[in-house]
């Protein structure tokens, strides 16, 4: 009996280090000093380079995160009118199109539709209480040639630079899109974001972070600084809009360029994160930064700056850890087996909060409370600080999406040619309802729509691609293969309806309107992987399967406008043959069509529920 329990007994963490430990501490002491200081050296420039690259990727990406939000937004307006969603000519509805706009991306200033005649509908925010909306006439041809000019030769979005804004007395980043209609260049659509906003965005991130961040234009413009927030007295003016370092209040920033004391390469290695120290009347000023270039700027430098003392806490646990490691190696006999306890535990709990994180089951994950011990309790701010950054990147990138491109082990990456079914969203009516309701109403709205379209979507195993506007494009067949892809799709779209069909029944309850919306659905080939600039990257699908699948629910509205159906749902033949056999679907042709930028026309059927409501 006593040879079976020794066999089965492993020893715990806390005996193995009260005893294992103990002993070679005891045995190895000057060995271990000379190694702890040399280890806790390396681990400390690690840690110093790791935090660093980390904190620049952190505030790169709400920079992105901010500043794409408004070419984002010209997109979608530009791709409204291009549909034929969007009158430019129609003022009313231009301005709550942009007052829409503007509620859901609150860092944009204001956005102007500008037309080749040289009229213009322009709207925004004098502050945050005055909002303004003008119509400016065709007198004004003057004002936006060079713009209309630039926009005439661009396909898509693009940065505009630094416009000074006369009547704000303020400089802003601007970003524009060409205006088609058919083929036909009809002007341009703008939206601006102040500089006073990015500045109070960065002040916002340096309160939360302790940072001091900058944002500099070709090394001797500043951008964004928290003394750029009140621009009252700021001395700018069209002419010279952004001011230089020298006429910044922040003296430490002024001496970024000073002949530096030294700098932290062998921190920092030879990556793109480059650092010096250098000298001032309060001590030592340490500044990192980054060069890159985006958003219209080919030379941007984005750094933070830290004053003497602020980075002691890196280096000061290197000089400690010879004299600890003594201390702790004479009194180990006596207190180490309690000291093994304690470690084990915070130890254990992370070991278990790890597994969670790595099934990205972030939202039973808890935070992990501080430890006694110095790197245990560093090592569980840094998970903290890891933790709330995943919840925060969850919102941004479908967990689903991420686990399947987990279980390819990165084969889901490769962009390559795939057979998938494609289906894109649209609610009826939707300008009209959006100029009847307030912004935050329809922010409501439009949340608990895609709540309601993302839940079945991602139940019948899609993927959520992106939303447009009121519009949801969905795609199945990628990451993971999916032979039943078409299938997947349709039961997702006639989910949709029975879903629709009760949420509109609560509606009228409510004495509000019913939503009802247009589905597009196709099958065949497109390029599905990471698609994107290098650091940002979408996994997406390009190919003309997707536009085909928008072009048939842009279809559905003059194919099926008597159809009482709450979801009108055409699909393509290509579909319709994944599909055919399957008795709880029901199918009616509608003929064939032809499709703007295909030459074949494409055969449509329309998509029922025979039996209304029983998808299973």
């Amino acid at each position: 009996m006593e040879c079976a329990v020794k066999k089965h007994w492993r020893p715990s963490i806390a005996m193995a280090l009260s005893f294992g430990f103990g002993g070679m501490t005891m045995v190895a002491l000057a060995i271990v000093i000379w190694l702890s200081f040399d280890t806790a050296k390396d681990n400390t420039f690690a840690l110093t380079q790791e935090v660093t690259e980390v904190s620049f990727g952190s505030i790169r990406s709400h920079l992105d995160n901010n500043l794409n939000a408004a070419a984002s937004q010209v997109t979608y307006m530009a791709e409204l009118v291009h549909q034929g969603l969007l009158d430019p000519n129609d003022e009313k509805a231009i301005t709550q199109t942009i007052k829409g706009a503007l509620a859901a991306t609150p860092q944009v200033r204001g956005m102007s539709l500008m037309r080749t005649d040289g009229s213009a509908v322009q709207a925004g925010w004098f502050d945050e209480t005055s909002f303004f909306s003008r119509n400016q006439k065709n007198d004004n041809e003057y004002r936006f040639a060079s713009i209309l000019q630039d926009a005439s030769r661009e396909d898509g979005v693009y940065w505009g630079g630094i416009i000074w804004i006369e009547e704000l007395k303020e400089p802003h980043i601007s970003v524009f899109h060409p205006i088609y209609q058919g083929d036909r260049f009809i002007g341009a659509i703008g939206a601006i974001i102040s500089i006073s906003s990015l500045s109070d965005y960065i002040n916002k991130l340096d309160k939360e972070t302790g940072n001091h961040t900058y944002l500099l234009l070709n090394r001797n413009r500043v951008l964004a600084h928290p003394s750029l927030i009140d621009m009252s007295r700021s001395g700018l003016s069209a002419e010279n809009p952004l001011p230089t370092l020298n006429q910044v209040i922040d003296g430490n920033l002024r001496r970024i360029w000073d002949e530096p004391l030294y700098d932290f390469t062998e921190v920092l290695g030879n990556g793109d994160i480059k650092g010096h120290a250098v000298d001032s009347f309060a001590g030592e000023l340490s500044f990192l930064h980054t060069s890159f270039s985006a958003y219209g700027f080919d030379d941007l430098t984005l750094g933070i700056y830290f004053m003497e003392g602020e980075l002691e806490g890196y280096y000061e646990r290197l000089y400690l850890t010879g004299i600890a490691a003594l201390v702790i190696a004479l009194i180990t006999v006596v207190i180490i087996f309690f000291a093994g306890k304690f470690i084990a535990m915070p130890l254990q709990r992370l070991a278990l909060t790890s597994q969670q994180v790595g099934q990205l089951d972030l939202v039973h994950t808890q935070r992990l409370p501080g430890s006694m011990f110095r790197e245990l309790d560093t090592a569980a701010t840094a998970y903290n600080s890891m933790l709330g950054g995943l919840k925060w990147f969850e919102n941004y990138v479908p967990k689903k999406l991420v686990k399947q491109l987990m279980e390819t082990n990165g084969e889901g990456i490769i962009s390559e040619e795939r057979e998938i079914t494609v289906m894109f969203t649209d609610i009826v009516s939707f300008t009209p309802l959006s100029e009847s309701m307030p912004a935050t109403e329809l922010a409501n709205l439009l949340n608990h729509h895609f709540d309601l379209l993302g839940a079945i979507i991602e139940q019948e195993g899609g993927t959520i691609d992106k939303y447009i506007g009121d519009s949801v494009m969905a795609f199945w067949g990628a990451p993971t293969q999916m032979d039943d892809h078409a299938k997947h799709a349709c039961k997702a779209a006639l989910r949709i309806e029975q879903a629709l069909q009760e949420d509109n029944r609560q509606r009228k309850e409510m004495g509000l309107p019913a939503i009802n919306i247009r589905i597009g659905i196709h099958s065949g080939l497109a390029v599905a992987g990471n698609i994107g600039a290098k650091g940002r990257v979408n996994y997406t699908l390009i190919g003309d399967t997707v536009n085909t699948a928008q072009r048939l629910e842009s279809l559905a509205k003059e194919v099926l406008a008597n159809s009482t159906e709450t979801a009108k749902t055409l699909i393509s033949a290509a579909t319709w043959n994944y599909i055919k056999s399957d008795s709880k679907m029901e199918t009616t042709p509608k003929g064939f069509f032809a499709l703007r930028g295909r030459e074949a026309e494409t055969e449509a059927y329309e998509l029922k529920n025979p039996l209304k409501n029983n998808v299973t």
